[in-house]
């Protein structure tokens, strides 16, 4: 027997999707590499390397050579405004030709910024490799569509439509559960509630209301089964609790809840039809939340069906090819969302495709197919792609451990873990680090992890044993100048902070009892070991000695610090140190 349109908790597992279908339009200008010999460049320098200049901008290099890896490959570019940015080590990937290993090997490709100049620094054995073997490539990105262009409707919240957040509360304590969540989105299933289409704007919420009561209390199911309800003045209400972003696992269609967003119309179509108003809003809730997650609405995707009772249309574990956007009726026994609407679903998917836009063609969603789309390491999109601070886009992935952010100063990097937790803590992009301009990367010493950012010149590095730290501008100049995590000094083990006295900015690290401090009278210096202890015995900054002005250097028979109004030596024989006044 045809039932009307219920639906029930259940679960669904999925299985895969369909490649999109939807061909992207191509971006405004097409990305650009230029391969220079490093013999053509300008002739090496002590200290800065061989220097090409070019009129056209680049904003990413790599290199390429023959024969051995270098020992040291980095390089430095000049930005549009004319300053130099830091050194950036370039480490060796396997090289290849034509699909096979061979002699022409290459570096990682690292982003810049915006150039027009770039010095490389090439050495085997201490000195400057033999540049006839070997060649830059200055990349442009060129430039693409940042995202989707759909937008998110407006939408009437659960508490601008009156829910009472006390029955479901109270159903989750009753049945010790809580909101629930699936991976990503990979479907959408169209509903309709049935009962009356007599009614008037304002009666809307009251509708919603009273369906949330039934579902959450009668039902049980401590919630309203819909994500989404549209009535037929082309109000959007929003349904189950969780957040429209993410991919709350609804009620609204047995052995096919999880993984998809349901969405439901007001009314009963089974003899009279939504009105255009009503599937244009069904339209541009689906256009926004498919794009977000990367989903074709002319496409295809197989679901596996999580429910094996007897009222079910496929039984527990069945593979189910449909549609991306479906009715109910595909995959339960309902008549719903009745005929009416059922034969507006073509139309609906082709009026979601021309809302979605080139959805293709955003850095995030390019991303994301390089690394495997659902099948790599992100998986599906769990919280979907949204704008972010300053004209970027941020979306997040593996059930909400890793995301990624793009903005037009940047190209698309992955962030997570520790080192994404300090971020946020820091104000993401919106602080001074501003956007991340790497991926999270290994450590050269295979410790560590970190992220670059295209704020102050800032990155922030994690250890087991150090947690993640920030670590910016002239401060992290100086520990990369005395040899990054490999010197002296370790990882950081503070941010960076300010000093008691106002004046100075420093960072504490894990080894050698090392610290870096800044002021903009003396510049960075670093401080450590016994010379560092006496200089906190004396009161730090605030002691007569004022800040240091050299690092730690080697004197006859021990170690010395300057600072500002004196200096501190460590013995090296006896372990005493001495500390005097100019």
């Amino acid at each position: 027997m045809i039932r009307r349109c219920l639906a029930a908790l259940i679960v669904v597992l999925s299985a895969g999707v369909a490649a999109p279908s939807a061909t992207a339009e191509p971006p405004s200008k097409k990305a650009s590499v230029e391969r220079v010999p490093l013999a053509d460049a300008a002739p090496e320098v002590p200290g800065k390397g061989r220097e090409i200049r070019r009129s056209k901008p680049f904003a990413m290099a790599a290199l390429r050579w023959n024969g051995k890896n270098p020992d040291l490959v980095e390089v430095q570019a000049q930005h549009l405004d004319g300053t130099w940015g830091e050194w950036v080590r370039l480490p060796a990937v396997d090289g290849q030709d034509r699909g096979r290993p061979g002699k022409n090997q290459a570096s990682e490709a690292a982003w810049l910024g915006d150039s027009t100049a770039i010095r490389v620094r090439a050495e085997s054995g201490g000195a400057p490799v033999d540049a006839k073997t070997a060649s830059v490539l200055l990349i442009d990105p060129g430039t693409a569509q940042a995202a989707s262009t759909a937008a998110k409707p407006g939408v009437i919240s659960r508490a601008e439509w009156g829910a009472d957040e006390s029955l479901r509360t109270q159903c989750f304590q009753q049945q010790a559960v809580g909101v629930e969540y699936g991976d990503t989105v990979k479907a959408a299933i169209v509903h309709h509630t049935a009962g009356t289409n007599d009614y008037t704007a304002a009666d809307s919420a009251r509708i919603v209301r009273g369906i949330y009561a039934y579902h959450a209390s009668e039902l049980q199911w401590c919630d309203i089964g819909y994500n989404v309800l549209v009535d037929k003045f082309g109000q959007v209400f929003e349904g189950r609790y969780g957040g429209l972003e993410l991919p709350v696992w609804g009620a609204h269609a047995q052995g096919f809840n999880k993984d998809t967003v349901g969405v439901s119309m007001l009314g009963e179509f089974t003899s009279v039809s939504p009105s255009a108003t009503q599937l244009e809003s069904v339209a541009q809730v689906l256009a926004w939340k498919l794009a977000g997650n990367y989903r074709d609405p002319l496409g295809k995707v197989t679901m596996v069906s999580g429910f094996g009772g007897t009222s079910a249309k496929y039984p527990l574990g069945t593979e189910v090819t449909l549609p991306v956007i479906h009715g109910h009726r595909d995959v339960g026994y309902t008549d719903c969302p009745g005929n009416l609407a059922y034969q507006e679903l073509p139309a609906l998917r082709q009026r979601v495709a021309e809302l979605m836009g080139d959805w293709t063609a955003g850095a995030i969603y390019q991303k994301w197919q390089a690394t495997g789309a659902d099948a790599g390491p992100l998986g599906g999109v769990y919280e979907l792609e949204r704008d972010a601070a300053g004209g970027g886009r941020q979306a997040t992935f593996a059930a909400g451990a890793k995301s990624a952010y793009w903005s037009p100063a940047t190209e698309a990097s992955l962030i997570e873990g520790m080192i994404r937790d300090k971020w946020r803590e820091l104000r993401a992009e919106t602080g001074v680090l501003g956007y991340p301009r790497t991926d999270e990367l290994s450590t050269p010493d295979g410790s560590g992890r970190y992220n670059h950012f295209a704020g102050a010149d800032g990155s922030i590095y994690w250890t087991p044993w150090t947690g993640a730290h920030e670590i910016r501008g002239l401060i992290r100049a100086k520990w990369a100048q005395l040899g990054w995590e490999k010197g002296p000094l370790g990882y950081p083990r503070t941010d960076e902070l300010g000093t008691p006295d106002g004046v100075g900015r420093y960072n504490h690290f894990d080894r050698a009892n090392g610290s870096i401090y800044w002021t903009p009278g003396t510049g960075a210096h670093e401080v450590r070991g016994a010379i560092k202890d006496r200089w906190a015995q004396l009161g730090w900054e605030r002691s007569y000695l004022g800040y240091p002005t050299s690092d730690e250097y080697a004197v006859p028979g021990g170690r010395r610090s300057d600072f500002q109004r004196g200096y501190v030596v460590w013995n090296a024989a006896t372990g005493s140190v001495t500390d005097r006044p100019y």
